[in-house]
């Protein structure tokens, strides 16, 4: 089995999910269904959808993300061909997904109108659960695996933290080791100088010292402030951050085998994510 990245599956999972709030909302009462199926339509143009069974094996990447929560594993899983980012390929035909985890097996079911998304969930308290994703077509079942990273926590700082702009850094320290393959998105609710306010998500860049994770308030100060400039349609002249209520959300994953008969950009990982409370004060 090989190693694969789900990189291109977060991504993927970005850019399709933009496309899809944007043109498959449906509208409102009145022509619901109607709204719906046009706003399918428009979707489908624009992602290019795909049914399973037209595509040849090897051109079908599966990408799969396992989490736990409250002893319950949820297995998030959705198809592509190969590495396309904006093509939706719908199981059709007798192709399906199904997950198993601590002896137990489902079936992987639709979570939105185009059929793009598929999850389902297992009871498994276990410490480190291993799960096997499937791809299944005329009766053969093309497996891949992950086992979960452990748990983890956020021991400093504890609770809410007070960011100031000339604090230069904010230190983060974990229960145990983070070996690799860590990530973190931040969720803001800012307000700009002249009073104006959006709401946005964006990755983040972290440092790694010897005994904590560092993020650079120079570097989060320009993440807010582009994330501010392309909230407001890109203008240029927007005015700067002011202060923000933020969400950091830090997951660790570990990468899974996919199947040598899937197409290579196939993925599987398993997270672990904690979060935080941020106020960012720029004016300090």
């Amino acid at each position: 089995m090989r190693k694969t990245n789900p990189t291109s599956l977060l991504k993927q999972s970005s850019v399709a999910g933009m496309l899809l709030i944007l043109s498959a909302c449906g509208g409102g009462s009145a022509g619901t269904n109607e709204g719906n199926a046009v706003g399918k339509e428009i979707a489908c143009a624009l992602l290019s959808c795909k049914d399973s069974a037209d595509l040849a094996l090897q051109d079908i990447s599966t990408h799969f993300v396992v989490t736990q929560r409250n002893g319950v594993v949820q297995i998030s899983g959705r198809l592509g061909q190969s590495a396309n980012i904006l093509t939706v390929v719908r199981p059709s035909g007798n192709d399906q997904l199904s997950a198993s985890s601590n002896g137990q097996a489902v079936t992987l079911s639709a979570t939105d109108e185009l059929r793009n998304r598929y999850s389902a969930q297992i009871p498994d308290a276990s410490a480190q659960p291993f799960v096997i994703a499937n791809f299944i077509r005329a009766g053969t079942t093309y497996s891949n695996t992950v086992t979960l990273p452990p748990t983890f926590s956020i021991v400093n700082p504890v609770g809410p933290v007070t960011l100031a702009r000339s604090a230069g850094k904010l230190r983060v320290q974990f229960s145990r080791s983070m070996p690799g393959n860590l990530s973190i998105r931040v969720t803001m609710k800012c307000t700009r100088y002249d009073g104006s306010s959006f709401n946005e998500q964006s990755d983040l860049s972290f440092k790694l010292e010897p005994d904590a994770y560092r993020i650079d308030t120079l570097d989060l100060d320009r993440v807010l402030n582009a994330r501010s400039v392309a909230a407001n349609n890109n203008n240029a002249n927007t005015s700067l951050v002011s202060y923000c209520d933020l969400e950091l959300t830090w997951s660790h994953y570990t990468i899974g085998s996919t199947h040598p008969s899937l197409n290579k950009y196939s993925t599987i990982s398993g997270e672990r994510s904690v979060s935080h409370q941020v106020f960012y004060d720029a004016r300090l």
